[in-house]
């Protein structure tokens, strides 16, 4: 089968960049850059790479006993939920053996469990979203989870083979889900969001001036690879797209950059977030670098999205485990972050490294804050 289509990013104006910008933001790597969640060599799902996390924090002790429940868990496995005063919901992507009837190794979600702290309490044998629709027959890929009333909102990148057209293409898809562990899948969002191909989708978690938001990424089209949202009055669409609101700038370092949404973004008041996104480069001979950054996004005037202050780069990639990627399916030299949530005053990132493993990193929030707010 064919590879997906790629098209040449759209820039904001302004001079050339480095990527060696300095910041003052300190990042902590957690459990001393260790991996948090690694492939299982003999599991058929996910014995290759494990990636590209959508994770949330749940602390009401109520909706942890129904999910304790809903998941069946051990003794063992509930002391360790009642020491933590909270967990982890985590849903990653997983990759497994190379599929030769697809031409592809077939992206599923699985289901893993942590304290907040990112350890390890519990992880499904199985994976909970399969590759087996129509609309997601090669990947259910790199989503984000929001949490709205008490539902999960879990929009995702479904990568599927179009049959009249005889190209692999990606859509902006949605599933829900009450216990993380059944879903009901709604296939792709309705509206002119999904007219070409289209990824990185991510809800805010509040409606802004009455409508829900959508960040997303078209890879075609007009302003390519290129940062834009999407209203609607409803979760389930359709949903509108305002077109681009950020783009990336261009840098000294590479031939070719480009941006797309991270975790949910952060109310901070008055119709501003804080945001954190990746940024994808390719260098003068084709090798990749994934990076993170972040911005305050400011929705505070109706029907507009202005970016307030950016920080580039946030976090690069620093040794082998983010560096090297599995020699099949791996992609060396990335970060890629599809979550974050507050533990107090510390933002925690779940993050994958070179698209094989999954880890942890830690940023002060009001450190962050204040270095966007005076950038």
């Amino acid at each position: 089968m064919p590879k997906l289509k790629e098209t040449t990013p759209f820039y904001a104006p302004g001079g050339t960049k480095s990527i060696e910008t300095a910041h003052s933001v300190p990042i902590k790597r957690m459990h001393n850059g260790a991996p948090i969640l690694t492939p299982i060599p003999n599991s058929g799902w996910e014995n290759k790479v494990v990636l590209n996390p959508a994770a949330v924090l749940v602390t009401d002790q109520l909706e942890i006993e129904d999910l304790i429940s809903a998941w069946r868990l051990n003794e063992n496995e509930r002391s360790r939920i009642d020491r933590t005063q909270g967990l982890v919901v985590m849903l990653y992507r997983a990759q497994g053996d190379f599929d030769p009837n697809k031409g592809v190794a077939p992206s599923s979600a699985g289901l893993a469990v942590f304290t907040p702290q990112l350890e390890l309490i519990w992880r499904n044998p199985k994976p909970v979203i399969t590759p087996n629709k129509q609309f997601h027959n090669l990947g259910v890929e790199d989503g984000r989870c929001t949490k709205i009333g008490n539902t999960y909102y879990f929009f995702y990148t479904g990568y599927y083979y179009h049959q009249a057209s005889r190209s692999n293409k990606v859509q902006v898809c949605l599933a829900s889900s009450t216990d993380f562990l059944t879903w009901v899948l709604h296939g792709p969002i309705p509206g002119d969001i999904n007219n070409s191909d289209n990824k990185n989708a991510v809800l805010l978690p509040q409606k802004v001036h009455g409508k829900w938001v959508i960040l997303h990424r078209p890879m075609q089209g007009e302003h390519p690879k290129t940062m834009h949202w999407a209203t609607s009055e409803s979760l389930f669409g359709p949903w509108k797209t305002n077109g681009m609101f950020m783009a990336s700038y261009r840098y000294q370092e590479f031939s070719e950059s480009w941006i797309g949404s991270g975790g949910p973004p952060i109310p901070i008041g008055d119709n501003q977030f804080l945001t954190i996104y990746h940024q994808g480069h390719y260098d003068y001979e084709y090798g990749r670098e994934y990076d993170l950054a972040a911005t305050i996004l400011d929705f505070s005037k109706p029907g507009i999205c202005n970016v307030k202050k950016r920080i580039e780069p946030l976090m690069r990639p620093t040794g082998d485990h983010e560096k090297t990627g599995d020699s099949q399916l791996g992609v060396d030299n990335v970060l890629f972050v599809c979550a974050n949530y507050l533990l107090g005053d510390t933002l925690v990132l779940p993050y994958a490294g070179a698209d094989s493993r999954i880890f942890g990193a830690q940023i002060d929030f009001n450190k962050l804050l204040s270095a966007l707010t005076n950038n």
